[in-house]
């Protein structure tokens, strides 16, 4: 299972306004900016693939109602929501594959110019997206497959981390 410290690094890429709290407008705001970035209309079948993932993501996640009656998620809420049973494998694995799908091509696969913009739209540093592309692109072609990019996001939630 991924540890607190990458659950929290994830809480970041959400909370865009860095107040510590993640609303479904964060949530909304992250995919918009992938959208506009990746020019995905609204409506269309590959905004739906996002924007429907997107939306579970936010329902499941454990979180605290406020007077407005709006919800409210905190980065512990947000670690113990990857700690519910099921979370992992009906909500998080197939968000992070929906993701790599909206930027994806005829090929099912993901070119360096899509992954750097995407990471850009999350706000995520060149050096690092960079450089987690190049540990992703197996063969060095300057794609990610999805096959491969599947297990890396299942390892990523299920590795043992004794």
């Amino acid at each position: 299972m991924a540890t607190a410290e990458e659950y929290e690094a994830l809480f970041k890429a959400f909370d865009h306004d860095g107040d510590g709290i993640i609303e479904q407008s964060d949530v909304d705001l992250l995919v918009q900016r992938w959208c506009r970035a990746l020019h995905v209309s609204p409506g269309s079948p590959q905004w739906l693939a996002i924007t429907r993932p997107s939306n579970r993501l936010w329902q499941q996640l454990k979180g605290r109602v406020d007077e407005a009656g709006d919800k409210k998620v905190s980065k512990g809420e947000w670690v113990a929501s990857h700690e519910q049973p099921g979370f992992i494998e009906n909500v998080a694995i197939p968000w992070g594959v929906a993701v790599f799908d909206m930027g994806a091509d005829a090929d099912e696969r993901v070119s360096l110019q899509v992954w750097m913009t995407t990471h850009s739209a999350t706000g995520y540093p060149q050096l690092e997206s960079l450089a987690g592309f190049q540990r992703l692109d197996e063969d060095g072609d300057g794609y990610l497959d999805r096959d491969p990019f599947v297990k890396y996001i299942e390892d990523f939630y299920h590795r043992d981390n004794a």
